[in-house]
């Protein structure tokens, strides 16, 4: 995910994995939405600056064989973590 000055939002609700996903994300001055299943596990090795990155599911537990890492990079930016 690439984002210069602007947003996206990812809907993964509907999608499953088995093991770990990575998501590479580098955005300037825009903000992403990821909707994700409350089940599994987001782990952020993101840098930040000026920025953060918030998981706003409601709690669950967490299935340590579903990983999502977030990689990348943000700048005046802030990534949302939601389930439905």
């Amino acid at each position: 995910i690439t984002i210069f000055m602007g947003g996206a939002e990812i809907n993964l609700s509907q999608a499953d994995i088995q093991g770990v996903a990575r998501f590479d994300i580098t955005q300037v001055m825009g903000g992403t939405k990821l909707i994700v299943p409350s089940n599994w596990e987001v782990r952020s090795q993101l840098t930040s600056i000026f920025g953060n990155v918030e998981d706003k599911r409601q709690s669950a537990s967490t299935n340590s064989d579903k990983v999502l890492i977030l990689d990348g990079s943000s700048v005046f930016g802030g990534i949302e973590i939601r389930n439905y």
